[in-house]
């Protein structure tokens, strides 16, 4: 047989695919890099990994054919046979393509955000003893980035000039259901209540942390109100309390036993607004105190005189669950069982402020239910704190006056 012809026609091929693929090249990243100009966002849910235009830059390929596709495991067909004739160290049965974008860079580049979003998946654990959760661990997913399916996909998106791309994520989800642990309907976070307290002095951190115990784990039957001051109990330094700072009507803010337990009651309000249940009882602070930023969201409370009442009108019980999440933030999550409703929380509105520090704030939530939407603005009005700082007299739980000062008014409760 005369192999000539046959070496003839081999060579003659690659030289016209060369030419093609290199005129192809040339046209295809001069389309991307008009579609990819500002650079390239990889995302997930409300995460956003942005990649400037240098970077994008960088990754574009000078080769027609690239080295990853040995990673690749890309099929064998007809170009394979082609790339394979042109001498590249590929392997016998690996197929080749042309990429423009160098697929070893966006490889890396994803799976450096693997820590940023990878979590491993957790059992459940769930242990109840006179009504109320003695230990809590709730079930989560597992998640990983498909750094594979996710680099061909960004390769094409950045080739087609695109400039996003939704990481591709696998999912693990537990063995067990929390579920399967519980017969009260316990099944899932139905809501969740959010907030800062950075810049507390030490013992406003001590009693927020002593009064989230008190909440920690209490299970709320269907159809019941829920009582803030009923589960506090009292407020005495035998139970843990500390003094420090709270606004008192008319004697304004002077340091009492419990100071700080507004920061409580307020990321509880925040989650049964959450999960969508009627507010039955909830007043805002007299002014408007940074701790409770945004303003309009807050919700004071006090033994014997103000209190923050909700209904769980779901057909479950609720297990209410309390933890400090940093140093700084403090969490109530609400497990249940969902039922169709969906809650819109608006942005709060700060309007008519005033130089004094006096302002008013509405907050207004959406609820869509078996096809019926109701609407509930809350409404805040804060007073000029400068009405509530006075020069008091700073008195120990021994009622031993320890100094004299003016509180400012980032340090109220």
């Amino acid at each position: 047989m005369n192999k000539k012809p046959l070496k003839k026609y081999l060579i003659l091929l690659v030289v016209l695919f060369g030419l093609f693929s290199g005129n192809k090249t040339k046209a295809q990243q001069n389309t991307a890099a008009a579609g990819n100009a500002g650079g390239f966002v990889f995302t997930y849910k409300n995460q956003n990994f942005s990649v400037d235009q240098a970077g994008i830059d960088s990754w574009k390929s000078s080769q027609e054919i690239n080295s990853p596709l040995i990673f690749l495991k890309l099929p064998l067909g007809p170009l394979g046979l082609i790339a394979n004739s042109t001498g590249k160290n590929l392997p016998e049965k690996s197929n080749s393509k042309i990429f423009y974008f160098n697929l070893n860079k966006i490889y890396t580049f994803i799976k450096q955000l693997s820590p940023k979003i990878n979590v491993p998946s957790v059992e459940p654990v769930l242990k109840i003893q006179d009504n109320r959760a003695t230990s809590f661990t709730p079930p989560q997913t597992g998640l990983e980035i498909n750094i594979y399916s996710s680099t061909l996909a960004a390769e094409s998106v950045l080739e087609n000039g695109g400039n996003n791309l939704e990481l591709k994520i696998s999912e693990s989800p537990p063995k067990t259901s929390l579920s399967e642990l519980n017969g009260l309907g316990i099944n899932e976070l139905v809501g969740e209540g959010v907030s800062a307290f950075k810049g507390s002095p030490n013992n406003r951190r001590h009693n927020i942390a002593v009064g989230l115990e008190k909440f920690k784990g209490i299970i709320i039957p269907p159809n019941e109100e829920f009582s803030f001051n009923q589960y506090l109990g009292p407020v005495t330094a035998e139970v843990g309390f500390l003094p420090e700072l709270v606004i008192k009507g008319s004697e304004g803010t002077i340091p009492e036993l419990g100071g700080g337990l507004c920061q409580v009651s307020t990321t509880v309000f925040r989650a049964a607004m959450s999960a969508g249940f009627p507010i039955t009882d909830r007043r805002n602070h007299a002014y408007a105190v940074q701790y409770y930023s945004p303003q309009g969201t807050d919700a004071t409370i006090y033994p014997g005189s103000a209190d923050l009442k909700f209904i769980n009108d779901t057909p479950a019980s609720i297990l209410v669950w309390a933890y400090e999440k940093d140093p700084n933030t403090l969490i109530f999550d609400f497990y249940g069982t969902k039922d169709g409703r969906q809650v819109t929380l608006e942005k709060p509105i700060v309007y008519d402020k005033q130089a004094d520090g006096s302002m008013k704030a509405t907050w207004t939530r959406i609820i869509l239910k078996n096809g019926e939407t109701s609407t509930s603005t809350f409404k805040s009005v804060y007073q000029p704190p400068a009405l509530f700082h006075k020069t008091e007299n700073f008195v120990s739980s021994t009622g031993t006056i320890v100094s004299s000062l003016k509180p400012p008014a980032v340090k109220a409760q």
